[in-house]
């Protein structure tokens, strides 16, 4: 592109931002971030058609490059990313082609688009899966689905997508029936937020409230091997924090069971045991060590 065009292409843009009259679809129904002054508005899609300049440029997605065409104005418009590649000094400027990290999932560029044009998110699971991809609507979960778009806003600088998908993740949480995240998405934010994102904190105080190791059925054993050293840090100072806030209940609740971290080498051994816990006090509970492995294996293999 001559500079003579890009020029005259830069200067129709910034006439459009400033004269044409701003305002949300009308159409849009969903989550929306609180209002803000008309200059955080994007432009109306009717003052987009009249451009005497195409409005395209490409942006290239995914390890295969997959072609977006996209509204260069409602690009640089919400994400500080595009804004910078496109009327920077980068090369991308005068190409019009944007190539993104072939780490971005075209289901989540999908989403971003679709997003782009309404300022809108979808409201029910299906709906996210078959914007994502329509062909295989069911081979991620919508809130795998919306934690990655999260992730997209956070990492390209869309504050305005950023901001909704916050409000609908906390508010999906505050619901009569919140579930927890699975595990594989627990992975997938401590590894790619910033620890400072209150997300993260979000998920470790749900596990916190209500988790329960019978929640676990159905989960496969390697996902304990991959879940992030930080999630779990969080939610072990979380368990401390609220001990010592509870130490007096914490002593009177529970009456260990100090037999049971013996090594008895027979359970007539066992029941023989001089030091085993007798004293109960109402409404105590007996905690006992946990069967592991290696005792279980030692009791069987013992004569």
């Amino acid at each position: 592109m001559s500079d003579a065009v890009d020029r005259t292409r830069k200067a129709i843009r910034a006439q459009l931002l400033r004269n044409h009259p701003f305002s949300r679809p009308a159409t849009a129904q969903s989550i929306r971030a609180q209002p803000g002054s008309d200059e955080d508005e994007p432009p109306l899609h009717s003052a987009l058609a009249r451009l005497a300049t195409p409005d395209k440029v490409t942006v290239e997605v995914g390890p295969e490059r997959l072609k977006y065409h996209v509204s260069e104005t409602f690009l640089s418009h919400h994400s500080e990313y595009f804004q910078r590649a496109l009327f920077g000094a980068w090369k991308e400027a005068s190409e019009r082609t944007v190539v993104l990290s072939s780490d971005v999932e075209p289901c989540i560029f999908n989403l971003f688009v679709e997003w782009l044009y309404t300022q809108t998110l979808p409201t029910l699971s299906p709906d996210w899966r078959r914007i994502a991809d329509p062909l295989h609507p069911y081979s991620v979960s919508a809130k795998m689905l919306r934690l990655k778009l999260y992730v997209f806003a956070d990492r390209f600088m869309v504050p305005l997508l950023r901001q909704q998908l916050n409000r609908a993740i906390v508010n999906d949480y505050d619901s009569d029936c919140p579930a927890l995240e699975e595990y594989e998405t627990v992975t997938y934010a401590f590894h790619n937020l910033p620890p400072t994102d209150p997300i993260l904190d979000l998920i470790v105080d749900r596990y916190f409230m209500v988790w329960r190791l019978d929640l676990d059925e159905g989960e496969d054993e390697e996902a304990y091997e991959t879940l992030p050293h930080e999630f779990l840090l969080r939610f072990y100072k979380r368990v401390g924090k609220w001990r010592k806030d509870d130490l007096q209940n914490r002593h009177q609740l529970f009456n260990m069971d100090f037999c049971s971290y013996h090594e008895h080498r027979t359970e007539e051994e066992k029941l023989q045991c001089p030091h085993k816990t007798q004293k109960m006090k109402a409404g105590q509970v007996w905690l006992t060590r946990e069967p592991r492995g290696e005792q279980a294996n030692f009791e069987t293999n013992t004569p």
